[in-house]
C-alpha cells in the first residue's frame, strides 16, 4: 500500500499546528515520520489515519482521497490523548475491550489465551503503566491488528516508554515483515537513529534533519 501526505497541514502560518507536511508511506521497512512539539505526532498520527481533516494539503491511499478507506485500514496505536489507555487500568481490561471492538470473543478464556500467547499472562492484573516498553509496543500492535482490514499501524511516540530505540524497533520491523505498512511517528534524533537501524524516511529528501548515509535507507529517495 501506498498512502502520500502532500503538503498536508492544520492551521496555517507561525502558529500552524501541523506545518506543510509532505511523506509517503509504503510497506516493507518501517517508515519514520519526525517532528518536534509534543502535540503534532498526536495530529499527525489522526490526518495519516483520517479522523482529522487537514485543512490544506491532500492524502491519499493507494492512489485515491478517501477518508473512509484511511480510517478502515489503518489503526492509531497508543497515541496520546486518541488511543492511548489510563495508565492505571489492568491490562486484562485493556485486551477486553480491544478484543470486543474486534468482534472476538472477550471472555476469561479468551483474555487468558491471548495473554498467554504473547508472554504476557504474568501481566494481566499489572497496570499498562508497568508494562516493559517493548512488550508495551509489542501488545498493542498485535491488539490494533486483530481488527480486520487494518493494513498500516501508526505508531506515535514510541520513544517515551523509554527503552533503546534498537530495542523496539526490531518489534516494529518485524510486523513490517509481515506485509503490514508501520509508521513511526516521533522526534528527529530518534528519527535519525531509526534511520540507521534500516527505518524509511517517509519525509521529503529536502527535510536533510533526517537524511542518513546508511546503504539500507537509499529507499528514501522514492517514500
Amino acid at each position: 500500500m501506498i498512502i502520500q501526505l502532500t503538503d498536508v497541514a492544520k492551521g496555517t502560518g507561525l502558529a500552524a499546528d501541523v506545518p506543510p507536511l509532505t511523506a509517503t508511506i509504503t510497506d516493507g521497512a518501517p517508515s519514520v515520520i519526525a517532528v518536534e512539539t509534543d502535540e503534532r505526532p498526536m495530529l499527525i498520527a489522526m490526518l495519516i489515519g483520517g479522523r482529522l481533516r487537514a485543512d490544506s494539503g491532500v492524502i491519499t491511499i493507494d492512489g485515491r482521497e478517501n477518508y473512509d478507506t484511511l480510517r478502515a485500514a489503518i489503526a492509531i496505536v497508543d497515541t496520546p490523548f486518541v488511543s492511548e489507555p489510563p495508565a492505571g487500568i489492568s491490562l486484562a481490561t485493556v485486551v477486553r475491550e480491544e478484543l470486543s471492538f474486534s468482534d472476538r470473543s472477550n471472555s476469561r478464556r479468551a483474555i487468558s489465551d491471548f495473554l498467554a500467547a504473547h508472554g504476557l499472562a504474568e501481566y494481566a492484573k499489572v497496570p499498562v503503566r508497568s508494562l516493559p516498553p517493548t512488550m508495551r509496543i509489542r501488545l498493542f500492535c498485535e491488539l490494533a491488528l486483530l481488527r480486520k482490514g487494518i493494513r498500516c499501524l501508526v505508531v506515535t511516540s514510541p520513544e517515551r516508554h523509554g527503552a533503546a530505540p534498537s530495542e523496539w524497533y526490531s518489534v516494529l520491523s518485524s510486523i513490517s515483515d509481515r506485509g503490514i505498512a508501520v509508521v513511526i511517528l516521533t522526534d528527529v534524533l530518534t528519527g535519525e537513529t531509526l534511520l540507521g537501524l534500516g527505518a524509511q524516511n517517509a519525509q521529503a529528501p529536502a527535510n536533510s534533519a533526517l537524511e542518513s548515509d546508511e546503504p539500507t535507507t537509499s529507499k528514501v529517495t522514492r517514500s
